[in-house]
């Protein structure tokens, strides 16, 4: 189905470098100095390790889109905040109590490079600190009741609606049978909840944005979430160890499930190749210059980490 694409372009890490420097510098400028203590260490560790910064990018392409009259230190901002969340799910998720992985893109986990007790404050620590981060956004053109909201999507990303649920189901999940439905929810709240609060942040900041293309964007978010979440499945069993930075078959060793374990691999595929093409055609309608969301939405299904 994917047709007349570049797939070597898509494929490749450089598609992400036009907006990379401004994300990682973002990043940094967020964090406590690395020679602060043993914690702040970790954290630089594990939130500036790599990674294809999809979170922040979507924010950075989201603006782009929409055309925002605010300055660009508040879209740093929030890309920072996404990003900063998915790092401290990440090392605890690496936990030993959690999946007990012992590598995260090709370099140790935190709490192998460290020790467990360092990782789990390091991921406690980088949580607040980036609702924090939030807090700090002065920008004339935003409204406070806005800034209030875009707290409260990241905030509830996060928390008991949203990761932590989302971690909470999957870990209960292990070695049990479950639906698609079941495990499309887990991912939804795990992987997806985050995924729309970097966009959904981004269209509070758009004045006058009709309801209609809101809730377009966020239809086409779920989708990307889902897609995204289940070519990780995929790369999990039929990835190059190498370029995933990670051993294959790790859900299959926890007995997680996964797409492949629920639904096989090839329907996997084509289940992760449909939302594409449908999150494709959701933005498609939409009246805004999505040319952008459109390749990395692409992305996503072709990269092979």
């Amino acid at each position: 189905m994917i047709a007349n694409l570049d797939e070597k372009e898509l494929k490749s890490l450089s598609f992400l470098d036009k907006n990379l420097k401004r994300i990682e510098q973002a990043i940094l400028e967020t964090l406590p100095p690395k020679n602060l203590s043993k914690i702040s260490e970790a954290i630089h560790y594990s939130v500036l390790s790599g990674g294809k910064r999809i979170r922040p990018q979507l924010v950075l392409l989201m603006a782009e889109s929409l055309k925002l009259d605010v300055s660009e230190k508040t879209i740093d901002l929030m890309a920072a905040t996404g990003e900063l969340i998915h790092s401290y799910s990440l090392i605890h998720d690496d936990l030993p109590a959690m999946d007990d992985d012992d590598y995260r893109r090709g370099k140790l986990s935190c709490h192998k490079k460290f020790d467990e007790a360092t990782a789990i404050l390091a991921g406690d620590a980088i949580q607040p600190l980036a609702l924090e981060v939030l807090t700090t956004i002065e920008d004339k053109n935003l409204k406070p009741e806005s800034k209030l909201k875009i707290i409260n999507l990241f905030a509830q990303a996060c928390g008991p609606r949203g990761m932590v649920e989302g971690q909470s189901r999957d870990l209960d999940a292990e070695g049990k049978q479950i639906s698609l439905e079941q495990l499309d929810e887990i991912h939804h709240l795990k992987t997806g909840k985050l995924i729309e609060a970097c966009i959904e942040s981004i269209c509070v900041l758009k004045e006058g944005l009709p309801k209609s293309h809101l809730d377009g964007f966020l239809s086409f978010a779920k989708k990307f979430g889902l897609a995204f979440q289940i070519k990780d499945d995929i790369l999990d069993v039929v990835g190059d160890e190498k370029i995933i930075g990670k051993p294959l078959n790790s859900d299959m060793g926890l007995n997680k499930a996964s797409y492949p374990s629920v639904i096989g691999l090839e329907a996997s595929k084509e289940r992760a190749e449909n939302l594409c093409f449908e999150a494709l055609e959701i933005l498609s309608a939409l009246p805004y210059e999505t040319d952008e969301l459109e390749r990395l939405s692409k992305f996503i299904i072709l990269r092979d980490k």
